[in-house]
C-alpha cells in the first residue's frame, strides 16, 4: 500500500525548495539594493568631474573680446544688442 507520509525525506523536498526559493530572494534583494545605490549616486560620481556650466551670451562674447576674435567696437555694439539697446551705433 502507498503511504506518502513514509516516503524517506517526502519533507526533504519542500526544505530544498524553501531553501531555493530563500536564497533566491535573497539574491533578487541584493541585485535590487545595487541598482538602487547606483542610481542614487550623482551623475558626477559616476564620471569623476563636476558638469560645466553652460555659458551665457554675455560670457561667449567676452571670451571672445579676450581672445581677439572680435574688436572693441563689434564688442560694444553686440553687448548693447544683448542688453535690448539696439539703437546705439
Amino acid at each position: 500500500m502507498f503511504m506518502p507520509h513514509n516516503l524517506p525525506g517526502s519533507y526533504g523536498y519542500l526544505f530544498m525548495i524553501l531553501g531555493g526559493l530563500s536564497w533566491l530572494a535573497i539574491v533578487a534583494g541584493i541585485v535590487l539594493l545595487a541598482i538602487w545605490a547606483i542610481r542614487a549616486l550623482p551623475r558626477t560620481a559616476l564620471v569623476g568631474r563636476a558638469p560645466t556650466p553652460a555659458e551665457s551670451p554675455q560670457d561667449i562674447l567676452a571670451r571672445r573680446f579676450a581672445s581677439g576674435e572680435i574688436k572693441a567696437e563689434e564688442f560694444q555694439h553686440a553687448r548693447d544688442l544683448l542688453r535690448g539697446d539696439p539703437s546705439k551705433p
